[in-house]
């Protein structure tokens, strides 16, 4: 179909929510000769301003509107141009179903909504349609999460210490700096400069404890620290969670998702729940795209140390067009009717790093795929032998809070000094306090995609403490290239008792000296190793300042900063072998 020439910009239309409050959008509508006739409205709702770059490099409204579509780019209540009062993801459930009837109403629009977005963006759609608004059509989540406790808020218990405070302090705080002070010039000049002083010394900041100390120098943060106070069985995430509400979600999906992203575990959780609801009803089923990426919406190929060539980036995925391109042609066959837009596409596309191409199947997990083991040995080994004979004792280490693990690369959102991706871990290898376990040379290419998860036996000498798995591409140069990881706070072990499942259980302590059974959930990969490469697993009890550091104490760090050192046990006889899990594709 030709390209629509002329379109034309609304600034500020405002929308009006039930309780009176005005949310403000730019709209992005075909004009001139060419735009006869409706269309139907995409509409993408978020906090980082609409007039920013943020809003509009993940998919390209003036690209969508040349082909037929209005595009609405929303401020969330509280944010930027929109009234009310800023409070993270509480009213988006309301404000999300309000703005999609407002949007099919507008100018022009043929009453079929379809929402996109990523990471805030894409949870302002799910809780815009667990409300079921009749117009909301379809829907793109990408880099997104339903559950707070899976990269969100936690993962494993621990909290993403670096991503809250970042996000917060680094990202959310001067617009409400502006907001509050703007007209004050005097009262600007003041709090502006403090809040620039702790984003400019995050590192040294993240320090801090007890965590409640962390600096908030302009006054405008609290939700900062009720976030940080919040536990597992918190009623906040009850209420936000949309974990057991996804068949509540009538239109059909995309997923867009990364590697090394901060929410990949909750992409594919959406997708398989999304898929199963589908297939229970018979209805159109959910596709998914996952690259190499971190969590930015640009996809760049370059993540980390490694650059995955022109074919993973986002202006060229897969040699068919840029992500907006895949929008497109999603929202023209669910909101157009135009099947054809979809034919020759896989309905699951994933970057298979390694090789550093594309692979296409038909569903997720990939069929054929199959679960194999691979065993921590005593030595440092890494091995598909399961141990046998007689007792091997365990490997041990101490793990002093006050000289955490630090972190380098892996699925981040914190501060550009910490570059996500894939990284060498060979620095951190060499700490006392990391243990390695590595395979023998593959003598042929060994293919993983999709799940990944450890099986520790351990103990510890703390009433509380973490443990940390890391799956590592080792290259014949040396080079150890972290693939996926995951963490475990000992505490909750019964609220994460299998990779994928969450329960929200109360944290109880453990019995210092006891072996106990740990699943870590690493979530997922795409990787080939190399013949010749090695495969290896890191164990370890901190990732800082990613995950907070758990003081061995029993005390929570939001409020102590007595810590302990406490000293850990990794088991691998026959009667507790641990391991981690990969899941295996024959080519």
């Amino acid at each position: 179909m030709p390209q629509i020439q002329e379109i034309v910009v609304q600034k500020n239309v405002a929308a009006e929510m039930r309780d009176g409050v005005a949310l403000m959008a730019d709209v992005y509508r075909p004009a001139g000769k060419d735009a006869a006739g409706e269309y139907p409205v995409l509409l993408t709702r978020q906090p980082y301003g609409k007039d920013l770059p943020t809003a509009r490099n993940y998919l390209n409204p003036i690209k969508a509107a040349q082909a037929g579509y209005i595009v609405v780019v929303q401020d969330v209540r509280g944010r930027y141009a929109s009234g009310g009062e800023w409070e993270p993801s509480v009213n988006e459930f309301e404000d999300g179903y309000d703005s999609v009837e407002w949007a099919a109403r507008l100018p022009g629009s043929n009453g079929s909504v379809g929402m996109y977005g990523a990471s805030y963006f894409g949870m302002t759609q799910w809780q815009a349609a667990v409300m079921q608004p009749p117009s909301l059509k379809s829907m793109v989540p990408g880099i997104t999460y339903g559950n707070y406790l899976n990269g969100a808020h936690m993962r494993g218990g621990a909290r993403e210490y670096g991503l809250r405070l970042y996000w917060s302090e680094g990202i959310l705080a001067p617009d409400t700096v502006f907001r509050l002070y703007g007209g004050d010039g005097e009262e600007l000049v003041k709090r502006l400069p403090a809040l620039i002083g702790v984003m400019d010394n995050f590192p040294e900041e993240f320090d801090t404890l007890p965590l409640e100390d962390f600096p908030d120098p302009a006054g405008v943060v609290p939700y900062m620290f009720d976030a940080l106070g919040q536990g597992i069985t918190s009623k906040l995430w009850r209420y936000l969670n949309v974990d057991d509400r996804y068949e509540e979600v009538a239109p059909p999906t995309f997923h867009i998702g990364c590697w090394y992203d901060i929410f990949l575990g909750e992409t594919i959780k959406q997708y398989g729940a999304m898929k199963e609801k589908a297939r229970k009803e018979g209805t159109r089923p959910p596709r998914m795209l996952i690259g190499p990426w971190y969590h930015n919406v640009a996809f760049p190929s370059l993540v980390g140390d490694l650059d995955f060539g022109f074919a993973a980036s986002g202006p060229f995925v897969n040699y068919r067009g840029d992500v907006t391109s895949y929008h497109v042609r999603w929202f023209d066959a669910t909101l157009k009717g135009r099947e054809e837009a979809l034919e020759g596409q896989s309905a699951v596309e994933v970057f298979v790093m390694g090789e550093n191409r594309w692979r296409g199947y038909e569903e997720w997990p990939v069929p054929g795929s199959r679960e194999e083991k691979w065993f921590l040995r005593p030595g440092g080994v890494l091995s598909r032998e399961e141990p046998s004979g007689g007792d091997a004792p365990p490997d041990e280490y101490d793990y002093d809070p006050k000289d955490p693990v630090p972190t380098i690369g892996g699925a981040l959102l914190m501060p550009a000094v910490y570059r996500p991706g894939a990284r060498d871990q060979r620095p951190n290898e060499k700490r006392p306090d990391v243990l390695v376990y590595t395979s023998e040379n593959l003598s042929e290419d060994y293919t993983v995609i999709g799940d990944v998860y450890a099986t520790l036996f351990a103990a510890s000498s703390a009433p509380d403490t973490d443990f940390v798995a890391r799956l590592v591409d080792v290259y014949p140069d040396g080079r150890a290239i972290n693939v996926t990881d995951g963490i475990i706070r000992a505490s909750a072990r019964e609220s994460y008792p299998r990779p994928g499942v969450i329960e929200p259980v109360e944290p109880t302590p453990i019995e210092p000296g006891r072996v106990y059974e740990y699943a870590i959930d690493l979530w997922a990969t795409g990787i080939t190793f190399r013949k010749g490469h090695r495969i290896r697993v890191e164990i370890t009890s901190s990732s800082f300042p990613r995950w907070d550091r758990n003081l061995n104490t029993g005390e929570d760090g939001l409020r102590s900063s007595r810590s302990e050192v406490a000293h850990q046990k990794i088991f691998h006889d026959p009667e507790r072998p641990s391991s981690i899990t990969l899941t295996v594709v024959d080519d």
